[in-house]
């Protein structure tokens, strides 16, 4: 992956993240597509710029909430390495794993910006991170799923070198 697509695609999941996310949210939660371009592009073109990517992003997120101007930027950074790092070290090509991480990257940026939100209140922080946190990283691994398959099918070629039958 180039840098300009992964551009490309940061600028996608902000635009998806802000216009898209809150009319297809379910039961509250809304999908995380700002981590899943984090974790697939600091595949394809690294944990360095993954993270990098991760932080002027939150940034741009952050710019709807100045009083807390930056902890998005922690979040998604720290997520960012986490969670690619891992997928590094891992079978990267095995689903189950993919999905795994993005659920683990999802709960952890949200813990992240949660602790530091509402620090002092457990019971709001429980409450947001079983509430919301868990069914959107569920919701957000679905959609990962739905692209990965897509993905596979459009490629089918480049990856098994045979047509489809």
């Amino acid at each position: 992956m180039k840098i300009r697509t992964f551009v490309v695609l940061c600028t996608a999941a902000l635009i998806l993240d802000a216009a898209l996310a809150p009319e297809i949210e379910i039961l509250g939660a809304r999908p995380d597509f700002l981590v899943l371009v984090l974790i697939y592009g600091g595949l394809g073109i690294g944990v360095n710029v993954s993270v990098i990517a991760g932080f002027f992003m939150g940034l741009m997120v952050d710019s709807e909430l100045p009083e807390y101007l930056g902890l998005n930027a922690l979040a998604l950074a720290i997520t960012a390495f986490v969670a690619a790092s891992l997928l590094d070290r891992l079978v990267k090509s095995h689903v189950l794993v993919q999905c795994c991480v993005v659920f683990g990257a999802i709960v952890l940026r949200d813990t992240i910006f949660y602790t530091a939100y509402y620090r002092g209140s457990i019971d709001i922080f429980g409450h947001l991170l079983l509430r919301y946190s868990l069914v959107g990283a569920a919701y957000t691994v679905a959609i990962g799923l739905v692209i990965h398959v897509i993905a596979r099918l459009a490629n089918w070629r480049a990856i098994t070198g045979a047509p489809r039958r």
